[in-house]
């Protein structure tokens, strides 16, 4: 983890405290903004490249065959983190249709212990697997980044559903990396080339909605990562075109459906952007266009849904002639 990526996670860890003590509030969008305006480009470095797709599709072919035959009644620690490791793989055969799906099948299945639960989750949410090269130039380094995210969401699933191995303090830390990963994560690449599937926001959308079905996560944290989120999508300067405005309108609208707070306080930071909008003057560059129109999406997909409470609805359709 890199100096950068540190000071990133203890000024967010700072603002959700003194968000938690009552002494940021309607200053928390500003806060967070500028501490995404501030963060560094670091010098783009190697990505190493698994080469070994041959042999990992074949062990992915005869774990998933053993599943199905129900063959197969436990996952080894070393079968784990051959799957962890392959989250990297740059081939989508073995990455998204091969180690997405079967870990799919093994959670499904039932086959983690306890103990495995706990193990991948802290494997998920080390530095290396969830912000590595993330202050960098765009690379293959998205592939485990993003994919971390995804199988974070399932695991948070499975503990809630039927493991119940995670406490407070572990979901309190997924909120506060969740958010440091979405301040940080520029990629916003959906389907890249012969590489497949990247999709790094649509998988934050997951993980989003597994904190926001946690009883034990309190209110603070929810709207600290609320407010995260909108923070760095208003400046993403990726377009966001392979479904990420629909599956994030999703996640906020099952928020702030929950309770009274998280919609007053969506609705005053969408107010906050508007206001922010007006007073902007136009650039004649990509980065611009692409932030606005990826809020144009955004917008749009929040008033298709159709089911977030009236305030929010009623201002939206107020402003619908901006985008």
């Amino acid at each position: 983890m890199t100096d950068a990526v540190t000071e990133t996670l203890r000024q967010l860890d700072q603002l959700r405290t003194r968000l938690s003590r009552g002494e940021l509030y309607r200053r928390l969008p500003q806060k967070v903004g500028e501490l995404i305006d501030n963060l560094p480009h670091e010098k783009r470095t190697p990505v190493p490249v698994l080469k070994d797709n041959k042999a990992a599709l074949a062990q992915i072919k005869s774990l998933r065959l053993q599943i199905k035959q129900k063959k197969l009644t436990a996952i080894s620690d070393a079968e784990i983190d051959f799957l962890l490791a392959h989250l990297a793989a740059t081939h989508p055969l073995v990455r998204d249709k091969g180690v997405y799906f079967l870990f799919n099948d093994i959670l499904q299945a039932r086959l983690l212990s306890a103990a495995q639960i706990k193990r991948i989750f802290h494997r998920l949410l080390d530095p290396n697997m969830l912000y590595g090269h993330i202050l960098e130039t765009k690379s293959n380094a998205i592939f485990l980044r993003s994919f971390s995210v995804m199988i974070l969401s399932g695991i948070l699933y499975v503990d809630r559903m039927h493991y119940h191995t995670l406490q407070t303090a572990d979901l309190e830390e997924v909120s506060l990396k969740i958010s440091a990963y979405m301040t940080m994560e520029t990629d916003g690449r959906g389907y890249i080339g012969t590489r497949g599937w990247a999709h790094a926001y649509s998988h934050v959308g997951n993980v989003l909605d597994e904190l926001t079905e946690s009883t034990s996560l309190n209110r603070a944290n929810k709207l600290f990562y609320l407010t995260v989120l909108l923070a760095r999508y208003q400046r993403l300067e990726s377009p966001l075109i392979f479904g990420e405005d629909h599956r994030l309108a999703l996640a906020i609208a099952n928020l702030v459906n929950k309770n009274k707070l998280y919609a007053d306080y969506f609705l005053l930071l969408l107010q906050t952007w508007q206001r922010e909008l007006m007073i902007m003057r136009p650039q004649e560059n990509e980065g611009f266009w692409n932030c606005w129109y990826n809020r144009n999406r955004l917008l749009q997909a929040l008033i298709i849904r159709g089911d977030l409470p009236q305030k929010i609805q009623d201002f939206l359709m107020q402003i619908v002639d901006v985008f």
